[in-house]
């Protein structure tokens, strides 16, 4: 999917700059790690009076070189950064549709004098809210559209896709935010300044957090001046532009081997924490780590606005791309985001493939839900229509088997007592568990079934115990036939019987314990292993006074006292 979206070599863009007294900058960048994967400059002039490159021939000859030198493939999405043309803020109401933006940023743009005689070409975007809150502020640079027309065909003759046309203002801000030094100050929205010195001017532009503010561009003809005047005359200058915004930060960046930013920044009168970094021939150290380069001796001068130019970022929003809303400019890069961990750039064909690939998605989604569906309904309608045949069959017996027969009513009140008779006997036998067991008697295990079929093990302290609790259940049941069916002694080992008996105090030299099972019914209780250990020697004497007891109710019971089993069940109850 990943490779449907964005193409492989859409993964950087190449970014190119043009920055006076420099020349042309090609660089791409790593976007995971902010390094410079491959780096080349070459010469190219450029026209101050025109505001535009001064040889177009020059200007793709270098490119073309770089192309080849950096082994940059093929339709590679490419960016582009030149020396300001025209730059400055509107306000527009709040509610304006592009187009209405577009009329007033060319009203505007045409009162300068290089677009008396040239149409422009702006690219804009929102940067807050006015003062007056029914109004939103709009920053926008302009360029010679013959310019841009001549790029875009220079551009495509080479192979490349052109995604993008910016001013080197913005771009150098975003270079200034990929080198990490203003994180601090957009996280806490902070205000501070970026002071931009060029050949020919200075400009500063005036932020708080990622929003532009405010801009000044001061016309200053450095050549013109000794070396100590230049400094002097730009410190007296931006005095009180700078005293105007009150700035946590202020970030000198020179592009010009007329000055050095570390000693400007000596002699600043600033009592705010000052920034120096110098693309020159001044700069003693890159701006980030480089991994391949044409030169390296030119790598320290590398210029903050070819990494903007490379490094297209959404969140921090000042990217004034004339070719945002061009269709004819290949793919317009919106911003780059990641997907599963790989950076993507999102372009209008992105746009474009990712809209498909969600069509797709939806349809077979679509499909294969609506088969479930079809599936399912023709087998409950199959199901509905076999339960249909079945009530059907059923009505047909019902009317066979009342055919001719009077209907007869059915008495509720008898039913009911019929069940409840049923149910005495069992219910006697609950009652006897729950309020008929004697002190010394524990109830081991207990089975009913169907009301009149019964069988309870248990254990005792004494034979009188067990007798008077088989008593209890005829007196609460008379009509049963339940009879004492097994007797022995379980002293020696308790908790083979259940391991609850073991809780029981006895002094077994002198007291004993028995089990027994009252029983009507045959029933397979769980088996424990023999105890062989059981006090045999009582058994005659316990076989004699059983006697005596089943002849006083009139009973003959047979009770095994050879080969005994030792039993265990439930919990033990009192």
């Amino acid at each position: 999917m990943l490779n449907f979206l964005s193409q492989s070599n859409q993964k950087q863009i190449v970014g190119i700059a043009l920055t006076p007294g420099i020349g042309l900058e090609v660089a791409i960048l790593d976007k995971t790690n902010s390094t410079v994967i491959n780096y080349g400059r070459k010469r190219v002039d450029y026209n101050f009076s025109t505001r535009e490159i001064q040889d177009y021939v020059q200007f793709k000859t270098a490119l073309v070189e770089l192309i080849d030198l950096m082994k940059i493939p093929p339709k590679s999405l490419t960016y582009i950064v030149l020396p300001n043309v025209f730059f400055d803020f509107i306000e527009v109401p709040q509610v304006v549709t592009n187009a209405e933006i577009k009329t007033a940023i060319l009203s505007k743009a045409e009162e300068f004098y290089i677009f008396k005689r040239e149409e422009p070409l702006s690219g804009w975007c929102e940067v807050g809210i006015s003062e007056n809150t029914s109004q939103k502020k709009i920053v926008y640079s302009s360029f010679q559209k013959s310019a841009v027309e001549e790029l875009k065909e220079i551009i495509s003759d080479i192979g490349l896709q052109l995604v993008g046309i910016e001013t080197s203002y913005s771009a150098t801000l975003r270079g200034l935010y990929l080198t990490g030094q203003i994180d601090d100050v957009i996280l806490e929205k902070a205000p501070w300044t970026t002071m931009i010195v060029g050949t020919n001017s200075y400009t500063l532009l005036q932020m708080e957090g990622n929003s532009l503010i405010d801009y000044s561009e001061v016309p200053l003809a450095i050549k013109s001046f000794s070396t100590e005047e230049a400094y002097q005359a730009i410190v007296s200058s931006s005095a009180q532009l700078l005293n105007n915004h009150d700035s946590n930060k202020l970030f000198i960046i020179s592009q010009t081997d007329d000055i050095c930013a570390e000693v400007l920044k000596r002699q600043m009168q600033y009592d705010r924490e000052i920034y120096a970094i110098d693309s020159n021939k001044f700069s003693k150290k890159t701006l980030l780590e480089v991994v391949s380069t044409t030169d390296y001796s030119q790598v320290n001068s590398m210029t903050l606005s070819v990494l903007g130019a490379a490094h297209l970022k959404s969140n921090f929003g000042v990217i004034l791309n004339v070719l945002a809303d061009d269709p004819s400019a290949s793919m317009g890069v919106y911003f780059t985001t990641n997907i599963l961990g790989t950076p993507v750039d999102v372009t209008s064909e992105f746009v474009l493939r990712a809209s498909i690939l969600l069509s797709a998605a939806f349809f077979i989604v679509f499909g294969v839900l609506a088969g479930i569906c079809a599936t399912i309904d023709s087998k409950e309608q199959a199901r509905i229509s076999d339960l249909t045949n079945q009530i059907r069959t059923v009505d047909s017996q019902i009317l066979t088997e009342t055919d001719g027969k009077s209907k007869q009513e059915i008495d509720m009140n008898t039913i009911i007592d019929e069940i409840a008779s049923m149910n005495v006997t069992a219910i006697n036998f609950y009652d006897s568990i729950a309020t008929d067991i004697p002190k010394n008697v524990w109830l081991t295990q207990y089975y009913n079934k169907s009301g009149d079929k019964i069988a309870v093990r248990g254990v005792a302290q004494s034979i009188v115990d067990i007798y008077e609790y088989y008593k209890n259940l005829r007196i609460v049941s008379p009509q049963s036939d339940i009879k004492l069916t097994e007797l022995k002694v379980i002293t020696e080992d308790l908790s083979q019987e259940n391991k609850y008996l073991s809780d029981i105090e006895l002094n077994k030299d002198t007291e004993r314990l028995y089990s027994f099972e009252i029983a009507n019914t045959q029933i397979e209780f769980e088996k424990k292993p023999k105890n062989q250990s059981s006090r045999n020697a009582n058994n005659n004497q316990q076989e004699n006074y059983m006697k005596s007891l089943q002849e006083d109710e009139n009973e003959i019971i047979k009770i095994p006292l050879n080969d005994i089993e030792n039993t265990s069940g439930m919990r033990p109850a009192k």
